[in-house]
């Protein structure tokens, strides 16, 4: 989990483990970590792809900041994801949310929504820099910590040198009321005083893409904003990541199968690349009703090299009072007059209907399916990430256990079920070494690679001419060896 600011962190549940093989991993990293910092010479040619940041020694500092961060006493919070989604936040979750902010009030600035209302962001720039090339737009969990999220992104893009040219974006779902005037003292174009932010005091209706307590808005739209607002703000904007971890992952998998923004991998505005990055979510949005047959789903740990390759309907009795379909776990109920008005799945209808014109549930079910197909989704699962969901560790709902018994498992199960999905498509992503971290998580070759030096096309040339874009991948799979199930259609090949 990710500290708020001025805070002592603890190791996320679902990270601690009594294996010594856990214990000797984190002294085998706190010791390489301090021998690489010190300047000491070491060969770097065969540091083995995805090695916890000790890649030729540049990201030592961050192995040790993580393992010293594991090793401190737990401040009085909740864990970072919705385990149980269900549960309402003000009743179960301990809020991180501050109004104004708790550290960054320098940071602090107002993305202006319909009907005199704004979204609460941090930003690493001022809006108007042209300096900016790329933009990384990170998503809170589920205590609606973005001041942390801010810090450590902020922090490792400043790791890699990038930070002239790279913003970062930290958005805040508030979970209480909250005015633009108490949020920041300067109030940006379009937004007065008294405009109020839109706020989830419900876990499962923020991540879902339902309605806020105040107005009647989808979640999602805040972030269509957000890349809206982007664009609209930083002029010299090349490429755009948005990225979730733990609920902010379930959040983004839903956004990215029900927004418009992200189609054949760019934005709607200016046609930027826009890359999804999702790491280590509880539950996934399946767009059939086909789920993991049960050889799949088994009650041990078959670690990081588990695939499955059998997909079918739950028969009856197995199918969770036939609800293993409804959204958010599938597709079901998203049709017209599906449910009734201040239903998350009305608002998500309704939110669908602006960018989809059938009516139909298959109609529907159909095109968010090609739509999501020419989507630039990647994903990353921590090899650790493994302790039960049935002791809390993620969603036991049951519709949610028959996709796998832990994280790690739903998500290799998840890149199986897309290839089943769609023939020819392959999944992009990565195995991390560690537990449920989102600073192991970001930390990683492989979110680096993605999210922060991908942009290897020079400046003023389109990365989307005659093979620009494949020898960009090409140069990224030779660096990274990045492996997984390799790239999809729409990444390795010049639009068409």
């Amino acid at each position: 989990r990710l500290p708020r600011s001025g805070s002592r962190a603890r190791r996320h549940p679902a990270q601690a483990s009594s294996s010594a093989a856990m214990r000797s991993l984190g002294l085998v990293q706190a010791v390489l970590g301090v021998f690489l910092s010190f300047g000491t010479s070491a060969s770097c040619t065969d540091c083995g792809q995805n090695n916890l940041l000790l890649r030729c020694g540049r990201r030592a500092a961050v192995t040790r900041e993580a393992d010293e961060t594991a090793k401190k006493p737990p401040p009085d919070l909740d864990q970072d994801d919705g385990a149980n989604s269900g549960r309402e936040h003000q009743s179960g979750w301990y809020s991180l949310f501050w109004c104004p902010p708790h550290s960054h009030q320098k940071e602090a600035y107002q993305v202006p929504l319909p009907g005199n209302s704004f979204v609460p962001v941090l930003a690493s720039y001022p809006p108007g820099n042209e300096d900016i090339t790329q933009a990384i737009i990170v998503i809170h969990g589920a205590p609606r910590e973005a001041e942390g999220y801010f810090e450590t992104m902020v922090r490792i893009v400043q790791q890699q040198k990038r930070e002239d040219h790279t913003l970062v974006i930290a958005p805040t779902w508030a979970d209480k009321a909250c005015s633009a005037g108490d949020w920041s003292i300067r109030v940006g174009d379009g937004v007065s005083l008294d405009a109020q932010a839109p706020y989830w005091t419900s876990l499962q209706r923020w991540m879902y893409g339902g309605p806020a307590d105040r107005g009647n808005s989808s979640s999602f739209e805040v972030l269509d904003s957000m890349v809206d607002w982007a664009q609209v703000n930083y002029p010299h904007l090349r490429r755009l990541v948005v990225t979730g971890f733990s609920a902010g992952a379930q959040f983004l998998i839903r956004w990215a199968a029900m927004s418009p923004e992200g189609a054949y991998g760019v934005t709607m505005r200016k046609f930027l690349p826009l890359v999804i990055i999702a790491s280590s979510p509880s539950t996934f949005l399946y767009l059939s009703e086909e789920r993991p047959d049960s050889a799949c789903v088994p009650d041990e740990d078959q670690g990081q090299y588990w695939s499955c390759n059998g997909f079918s309907v739950p028969s009856l009795g197995q199918d969770c009072d036939s609800k293993w379909n409804q959204y958010a776990s599938g597709l079901g109920g998203l049709h017209w007059r599906a449910s009734s008005p201040g239903h998350t799945r009305y608002v998500a209808n309704k939110y669908l209907q602006k960018s989809i014109g059938a009516t139909s549930n298959a109609e529907v079910s159909k095109q968010i399916r090609g739509r999501w197909a020419t989507k630039d989704v990647r994903f990353l699962f921590g090899a650790m990430d493994t302790k039960n969901c049935d002791v809390g560790a993620c969603s036991n709902e049951c519709e949610h256990m028959l996709t796998g018994k832990n994280r790690l498992q739903r998500g290799l199960n998840f890149m199986g079920y897309l290839k089943r999905l769609f023939p020819g498509y392959q999944p992009v992503w990565g195995i991390y070494h560690g537990g449920h971290s989102a600073i192991l998580a970001y930390s990683s070759d492989y979110f680096t690679a993605w999210a922060i030096e991908e942009d290897c096309t020079p400046e003023g040339v389109d990365p989307y001419a005659s093979g620009a874009l494949v020898k960009c991948c090409k140069d990224l799979v030779k660096t990274y060896g990045l492996h997984g199930t390799g790239w999809n259609h729409y990444i390795c090949k010049p639009a068409s």
